[in-house]
Formats: structure tokens, sequence, C-alpha cells
């Protein structure tokens, strides 16, 4: 099994689509902290001026915390697509060029097989967290510095820098988790077509989807809304709330492993039966 992951991560390294990821990333980070360090005073001025006028703000408003809490909202919704790329080429993608059936010829069983491209893939998108972590807070703190963290959720919240570290880190996780749905899910539709754009665009096109109608129609799905995977992929917000909700973040967490769990065994079962002819 270790032979196995090892060669699928030296399958990865090789791939250059594998690094788009992490250059992406890099581009963003850098333009959006960029942005924020020449523009940032304005536009958080326009954000905030509501409340100077029952508050009396002091100190640095725009820091590492925030910047960090800015940039956590925005790339989970980009991650995805960068994930995609990479896992929904891990089985399709050497089903089109004839590797897979090479592969397959080997004394392991589709199950381990199956088993490692998907702890590879899990490695990957682990390491695109650790990047952006790296990226957001290195470059955020040598930029902006420390300070406390203002947060307009549910009103204002306001955490000390002391208090924000562990939030961070359970939002990195949070995330972590529902990246890791996302894989699993691009992987099992991996496991159904021989062509590598039919995982990543699919598995866009579920997520788009699956926002778009439980976000239009949350009265109606009210119900089962807390069983669906996008539902979470915010839940990391939760981290950042004086009183923490434990009950939905313990919620949030089972309903994403259940997913992965789901996903890896559909894509297992499936690829048991998978015709390789090519």
């Amino acid at each position: 099994m270790i032979k196995l992951v090892q060669l699928e991560l030296f399958k990865i390294i090789k791939r250059p689509r594998t690094y788009i990821g992490f250059i992406a990333i890099f581009i963003i980070v850098l333009a959006l902290q960029s942005a924020m360090y020449f523009e940032g005073e304005s536009l958080i001025s326009i954000g905030i001026q509501n409340l100077r006028d029952d508050f009396r703000l002091e100190g640095k408003i725009i820091n590492v915390n925030l910047i960090t809490y800015i940039l956590l909202n925005s790339l989970i919704v980009q991650i995805p697509i960068l994930i995609c790329l990479v896992t929904g080429d891990s089985i399709a993608g050497e089903a089109s060029t004839g590797t897979l059936r090479l592969i397959l010829q080997r004394p392991y069983s589709r199950t381990k097989i199956y088993l490692a491209k998907a702890i590879t893939g899990f490695i990957y998108t682990l390491s695109l967290l650790i990047f952006l972590a790296l990226m957001t807070y290195g470059l955020g703190y040598l930029l902006f510095g420390n300070g406390d963290l203002i947060v307009l959720r549910r009103g204002v919240s306001v955490f000390s820098q002391d208090d924000v570290w562990w939030r961070f880190l359970f939002a990195f996780g949070l995330g972590l988790l529902s990246m890791l749905v996302v894989a699993s899910l691009s992987l099992m539709i991996s496991s159904f077509v021989n062509n590598s754009i039919g995982p990543i665009v699919g598995t866009i096109a579920i997520l788009i989807a699956l926002n778009i109608i439980f976000t239009l129609g949350a009265p109606l799905f009210k119900d089962i809304l807390p069983y669906v995977f996008t539902t979470h992929f915010v839940k990391w917000q939760y981290l950042f709330d004086y009183e923490l909700n434990i009950p939905a973040i313990n919620l949030s967490i089972y309903v994403q492993i259940f997913y992965i769990v789901l996903f890896n065994t559909i894509g297992i079962i499936n690829f048991k039966r998978k015709d390789i002819l090519v």
C-alpha cells in the first residue's frame, strides 16, 4: 500500500497541472494582500463607517488576522476547482491514456489502487491548504503585523490577537474537511468516466448547482439543508462567534466525514466493476 501511495505521489509530482493550484494560490493571495496594503484603509473604512458612530476604534484594524479571515472567505470558492484539476484526472486521465490498464496488471487489488489514489488526493489537498495558510499568514504578518480581529457576522465581534490563533487553526481544519469532500467527489466521478475533463466539469457543476438550489430554495429545503455537504463549506465561520455552537460544528464534522466515506465507497465499488478497455 505504501509503495502504491509513493507511486501515485510520484505521478502527481511529475504532472505540470499539479502546480497550477500552488501558482494560483500564490497569485491570488499576493494580489489581494497587495490591494489591501495600498487600498485597504479606504476599503475597510467603507465597510465599518457605521461602526465609527457607535464605537471608538483604536489600533490597527487591518492586520494579519483580518486579512486571513477575508482570504478564507474568498479562496474557499476557488480551491475546489484547483483540487479537481488533480483528483479528477487521477483515474479518468490514466484510463484515457492507457496507463491505468498497466497498473491493474500489477499484483494489487483494485481497492488498494483506489485507496492509494484517494490518499494521494488527500495529501495534495492538505498541501494546498498548508501552502494557503503559510502564504496568507506569513505574508500577511510581514505586510500588516498582528492585531485584534473585527468580524462583522451576526453583529460585531472583536477578538483579541491572543484569542484568534486557535480559531484559525480549527477553521483551516474544517476547511480541509470540506475540501476532502470535494476531492472524494471528484475521484468518485473520475471512476465513472474515461475523460479527465468530465470529473472536473462534473464536480464543479454539482457544487454550483447545489449552492444555487439550496440558496434560492432555502425555505423549501430547510429540513434537509443540514445534511447537504455544500452547506458545510462555510461552517468554519461558526468558530468566529463568541458563543461557539458546538452541536452545529460537530454536526458539520460528522456530515462531511459521512460524505467522504460515502463517495469513496461508491468510487471503490464502481472501480472494481469498471471495464478497462484501453
